[in-house]
């Protein structure tokens, strides 16, 4: 290791095999008070470089200062400079060390590590054992072979997956959709209100129903039902609502069907307030709750009488036919 006076225009950053900037996300962009203390004080500390067998300098750390070194027009920096026989495993985790806060952050920011960490050939074994172990995951071939395709995910996705600080079960379930489905529902952030759950839900809900349908995710765009959501005047959170409704309608024609039948089966006998009626909308339990709430004791008898109907019993023995 030495540190040398280097030419800027000959150090690698984007360019250079440790560049992270495909792998770490940010929320929000950095603070300046970095930059001003380079205009304050100038660059108090070298930048961070390996030099490979064709002699080419790599950043490993000083993204900032590089820029800032560029932007000044300074012809040349002070660089430490790891030899070639620098062991990856040492550099990957100097440079972990030096992100552990923006790396620990959000789950997608450690599987973007340990893809980082992939993309340079590293043992894997040492990956799955300081690594995995390290941001508390299975040390399992099969997690890497996952953490690859959550890498392969679309930026867009991953982003939103940082901001939503998304778990690890949400991430491996965004593998599984398609990447063109991703992409348009993530385009959908702008017009509803979208949590990591909710998009989860909507992507199985479309997903599904396309499969089922052999659409695509243009025909699903071009029902008028659809259109007809968008292109009103409602808030965020009630388009989140209609598009949910009318995805759960398309994944459980059967089922919603069902459901509508018995609600307006019960609408009909027009029931009192104080008594409610309940049921598994999923269908899978064959049972009915009826809920009497009341604070008036002159409405009791009224309330009895209707229990004892039998309109009530008619109703309760058709509700069972459907269930």
């Amino acid at each position: 290791m030495s540190i040398e006076n280097v030419e800027v225009k000959n150090l690698l950053v984007n360019d250079s095999i440790f560049s992270l900037k495909n792998y770490i996300l940010e929320s929000t962009p950095d603070p300046s008070c970095q930059i001003s203390s380079f205009h304050t004080f100038g660059i108090l500390y070298p930048v961070i470089v390996y030099r490979d067998r064709k002699k080419q300098l790599h950043l490993i750390d000083g993204v900032k200062r590089m820029h800032h070194a560029k932007l000044i027009e300074q012809k040349k920096i002070q660089a430490m400079i790891l030899p070639e026989t620098t062991p990856v495993t040492d550099i990957i985790s100097l440079m972990i060390c030096n992100k552990r806060h923006e790396i620990g952050s959000s789950i997608i920011n450690k599987i973007q590590s340990i893809c980082f960490a992939i993309s340079l050939n590293a043992p894997e074994a040492w990956i799955r054992d300081t690594l995995c172990l390290g941001f508390d995951f299975k040390p399992h071939t099969e997690f890497l072979r996952g953490c690859e395709r959550i890498n392969n995910l679309p930026r867009e996705i991953k982003q939103f997956c940082h901001d939503k600080k998304t778990s690890l079960k949400q991430l491996v379930n965004f593998t599984y959709y398609p990447r063109e489905l991703l992409k348009t529902l993530i385009s959908w952030k702008s017009e509803l209100q979208l949590t990591a759950s909710i998009l989860d839900e909507i992507a199985s809900h479309l997903n599904d129903y396309l499969r089922r349908e052999h659409k695509n995710i243009n025909g699903f765009l071009s029902e008028p039902e659809v259109q007809e959501i968008f292109d009103s005047s409602l808030g965020p959170r009630e388009k989140t609502e209609k598009v949910r409704q009318l995805l759960y309608l398309k994944k459980f024609p059967i089922l919603s069907s069902a459901n509508r039948r018995i609600e307006n089966m019960v609408r009909r006998i027009s029931l009192p307030k104080e008594i409610d009626i309940h049921w598994d909308r999923t269908l899978e339990n064959k049972k009915i709750d009826i809920n009497v709430s009341i604070s008036d004791p002159i409405k009791w008898s009224g309330i009895l009488t209707t229990l004892r109907s039998d309109e009530l019993k008619d109703l309760m023995e058709s509700i069972l036919e459907e269930l």
